[in-house]
């Protein structure tokens, strides 16, 4: 078990984040008072004053109630339909913080310092995975400050931020802790610990949070799942900065207050919880070269090419995902969200993003997609319905009545398991499509504008439909099976494998009715669909992309290769005949 995830960590590129500098003078002391290594002992800060505070009211009132509530517990008018929901404020328990195990976060309506001001950074940046947006932008820095005075002063009701004798302040001294570089070496500790410390039991074998999925809740009690380790824009104390190996020593030396995640800060030294963050840091998502992928400012996630290129490979397509033509195969970030257009609306999505590559020959055309599931959904038994229906009346709207016991939140992992599915949508007439139209993106507009889509299911099966509206059941296509084909579907440690082959169009047959026309060199509209079984997903209560574009980049001619090699002779030739020239023109002068 340990070879595995430590193996892993062997292989994956990181950058190093400079030396380490721990002052063993510095935290002598710190021991001597039985504080935790790296820790040192903070002074409360002072009340808000109540201009502050009555300032604050006002913000809050306007921009924070709807979710978290009149009285801050959580139970605002939307709070029902968010997953996780917001946080109640009132027993004060916050996550993110540079404070110990169980303290209250850092918080000075005077000083807005980062590394200082733990409630200030988290409205200033929010909490990536979640409904908490940032703030900054939208709020005045001022604003901020105001409305969290406000908030520790009369909605945090079961503590008090200024009480001496019960509240104190163990701070992890962050910026003092410099990093440990990322070695191969540090990260193959790191992967040990996460194992001896027994994180693999939640966070999984491979972090992607399926190690105890859907059994774990919060003190509210409601369900909530581990961090998926390959996702660090989705951790919720990012701070907007998720390749930042800081964030992820802060959360290891902290804990997430209210949740099971504890402080390894008692059972682990700083040099430990290094290697630990370098192991986790190193599993997130890169590029080819093992850089950190480029973050869009706007959504906090990896920045999103339209293109799916697919690239041409002479003979058979390789059905091994470690062959070398698709480990060089462009892999791309597909962002995924809930649809909420039509019912049944699918409020928490989660299946939040997936990865597709490309190739094809001559014949056909293969997408390699994966993504992250925690749990592997096949339905039991015959689903009540048939393949082709969309208008699925079984499934319901994540629609609760008003109260936690109501909520979505209540209601998670609790629904009826379907099948885990992708689809793939392409329009059939694209040629025929004047720019920049395109079909409607949920399965297609009309007769007129139709779709082509191949969907796979967990339980093997692989169909494809003609999509003509999306209030309108599909049309299950004839003859599909002899031309499609289905080269992988499996699932492992947290993530979906699927490879689906289809046909490609060639010049004598270029009238399709069903079958979208795949043509080299072409931007082909593209469209992809998922479900997640264990979220009651079917019909359309599903998650859903924007519209990509398939593109069959043209293959290199040979001439390509053939004539640099011919004029770098040509011109190795022609300095040599030049220079011998020279040489017998001053031989010639010499005698």
């Amino acid at each position: 078990m340990i070879d595995s995830i430590t193996q892993k960590a062997g292989i994956i590129a990181a950058a190093a984040f400079g030396v380490v500098l721990v002052s063993s003078a510095g935290y002598s002391s710190a021991s001597a008072q039985g504080l935790p290594e790296g820790f040192k002992k903070g002074d409360l800060a002072p009340e808000p004053s109540a201009e502050m505070i009555e300032a604050g009211k006002r913000v809050y009132f306007t921009k924070c109630v709807w979710c978290h509530g009149v009285d801050g517990a959580g139970d605002g008018p939307g709070a029902d339909r968010l997953w996780p929901r917001p946080r109640n404020f009132n027993q004060g328990t916050f996550k993110i913080r540079h404070t110990a195990s169980g303290e209250l976060p850092l918080f000075d309506a005077k000083k807005p310092v980062p590394g200082q001001n733990d409630l200030f950074e988290t409205v200033t940046h929010g909490l990536p995975g979640s409904a908490m947006p940032p703030w900054e932008g939208i709020l005045t820095e001022e604003q901020r400050l105001q409305v969290l005075s406000f908030v520790t002063t009369q909605l945090v009701k079961d503590r008090k931020f200024t009480d001496k004798q019960s509240e104190t302040q163990t701070v992890l001294q962050l910026a003092d802790l410099k990093p440990k570089p990322a070695t191969d070496e540090s990260k193959k500790r790191g992967g040990e610990l996460v194992v001896e410390k027994k994180c693999v039991e939640c966070h999984g074998m491979e972090g992607r949070g399926d190690g105890n999925a859907f059994n774990l809740k919060d003190d509210w009690g409601f369900s909530i799942q581990p961090a998926d380790w390959h996702k660090c824009w989705n951790f919720r104390g990012s701070r907007q900065d998720p390749y930042n190996v800081g964030n992820i020593f802060r959360t290891f030396s902290t804990g997430v207050n209210g949740t099971p995640m504890p402080s390894f800060a008692d059972n682990t030294t700083v040099d430990e919880r290094w290697d630990i963050a370098n192991f986790v840091n190193s599993l997130c998502e890169r590029d080819a070269l093992g850089n950190p992928l480029p973050i869009d400012p706007l959504t906090d996630k990896p920045k999103i090419n339209f293109v799916i290129p697919s690239d041409m490979v002479e003979g058979e397509i390789p059905t091994e995902i470690d062959h070398e033509a698709w480990q060089k195969a462009p892999k791309r970030y597909v962002a995924m969200g809930g649809q909420i257009t039509h019912k049944p609306r699918n409020f928490v999505n989660r299946i939040d993003d997936i990865w597709v590559r490309s190739l094809y020959n001559d014949k056909s055309i293969v997408y390699l997609i994966e993504w992250d599931d925690r749990t592997k959904s096949v339905a039991e038994g015959k689903l009540p319905w048939a393949p082709t229906q969309v208008n699925i009346i079984d499934v319901k709207e994540q629609d609760p009545k008003t109260g936690e016991e109501g909520s979505i939140a209540a209601h998670q992992n609790n629904y009826t398991v379907y099948n885990d599915a992708i689809a793939i949508q392409t329009a059939v007439k694209w040629k025929e499509l004047p720019a920049p139209i395109k079909p409607r993106y949920l399965f297609g507009t009309n007769d007129q504008f139709p779709v082509d889509i191949v969907k796979w299911e967990a339980d093997g099966s692989l169909r494809a439909f003609k999509g003509t509206g999306w209030d309108k059941d599909f049309e299950e296509r004839d003859n599909y099976e002899e031309s499609m084909k289905l080269l992988k579907g499996e699932w492992k440690d947290g993530r979906w494998y699927v490879m689906i082959q289809r046909p490609v169009g060639n010049k004598k047959d270029q009238d399709y009715d069903e079958d979208t026309f795949f043509e080299v060199g072409q931007y082909i509209p593209t469209v992809f669909f998922a479900w997640d079984g264990h979220n009651g997903d079917a019909g359309r209560k599903m998650a859903v992309s924007a519209f990509f574009y398939t593109f069959m980049n043209p293959p290199i001619p040979q001439e390509t290769y053939i004539y640099p090699a011919v004029i770098a002779v040509g011109v190795v030739l022609l300095e040599g005949w030049v220079l011998t020239r020279r040489a017998n023109k001053k031989k010639g002068k010499t005698l």
